[in-house]
């Protein structure tokens, strides 16, 4: 597997809240991370949240959960739940830092395609959980949290970014 550094940037925005009950924050950054999506070890499909899969280096976007915007390669924009860390619930801190990005309500192969993901609203900090079933749990909780962020995300301060970057 190949650990070259995806491109990023951080564009300027604003990103909405993750829950309805929170207040949106104004003049938020949307982080932009990009390259081609690799094969994994297929633990997210196992988990029945299958994941395109970016490596990451260090200090290349905080780690954590969050609610993002994947650009597909066709230029069609899909919410997603993205995971930004190692994996520590299987591989403790010494696991390879990737960026998981669970697309909602999607399930083409878009595997070896180019990617933009806009990291939009932090969700949650990495944690590393007793069992699979209180992942699975948690992770349906930030697939709705996702959810509800992309109801009130407005969705041209996206296109609006792509058009800041020139693409």
């Amino acid at each position: 597997m190949s650990l070259s550094a995806p491109e990023t940037a951080v564009v300027p925005g604003v990103a909405g809240p993750a829950r309805p009950t929170d207040r949106p924050r104004v003049f938020e950054t949307w982080t932009l991370v990009e390259g081609p999506v690799e094969h994994g070890d297929k633990r997210g499909r196992e988990l029945g949240f299958p994941t395109a899969n970016l490596p990451i280096e260090d200090g290349v976007a905080r780690d954590g959960v969050w609610a993002a915007t994947v650009e597909l390669a066709d230029g069609r924009l899909v919410p997603a739940t993205v995971s930004i860390g190692r994996r520590t619930t299987f591989y403790g801190r010494d696991g390879v830092r990737l960026l998981e990005a669970f697309l909602l309500d999607f399930s083409e192969d878009i595997y070896g395609q180019h990617i933009r993901v806009w990291i939009g609203h932090r969700l949650r900090l990495q944690k590393r959980f007793s069992s699979v079933e209180a992942l699975i749990e948690q992770m349906r909780s930030d697939v709705d949290d996702t959810r509800e962020w992309a109801k009130v995300t407005p969705w041209f301060l996206t296109q609006a970014s792509r058009d800041w970057t020139g693409r």
